[in-house]
């Protein structure tokens, strides 16, 4: 598995031809196979790393969470040691899978929910169905980085 990760994670770092840069590049956690979150995972550790360590072109990396908790990732991050809260300049989350429709705040009215306290990571994306303000606030974050 890792021996399959490594020249993509290879590439990521250092870009695949001399002089080549990338605006964006989107990772999709959707490989077909027993080893594809293993895969995934290594992947976005090694990247998160170098990234952290300047040792990428990459300037920061904004992870969009659709099919976990943002915790997942940030437990993830954090056995590899790379701490999401010491780079939160440089590693952005958005949580798309807290509350993907907005249901909790319409929910919110008095007497139908007393307590919600969703374990609060990165900016939350309560309607992934609007596509243009998903992709708008990837793009605020991307800015960030390159701002800074």
């Amino acid at each position: 598995m890792k021996e399959m990760a490594e020249p993509i994670c290879r590439v990521l770092r250092d870009g695949a031809l001399e002089g080549e840069h990338a605006p964006a590049l989107m990772i999709k956690d959707s490989m077909h196979s027993a080893f594809g979150l293993d895969v995934f995972n290594h992947i976005l550790c090694s990247l998160a790393s170098n990234i952290s360590a300047g040792k990428s072109q990459a300037r920061g990396l904004v992870l969009v969470s659709l099919n976990r908790h943002p915790s997942f990732y940030t437990d993830l991050l954090k056995s590899r040691g790379i701490g999401v809260a010491s780079s939160n300049k440089l590693i952005q989350i958005v949580d798309c899978y807290s509350d993907p429709l907005g249901w909790k705040d319409r929910l919110l009215d008095p007497g139908c929910i007393t307590k919600l306290s969703p374990k609060a990571t990165g900016t939350l994306c309560k309607d992934i169905r609007d596509l243009d303000k998903l992709l708008s606030v990837a793009i605020d974050l991307v800015t960030m980085f390159v701002a800074a």
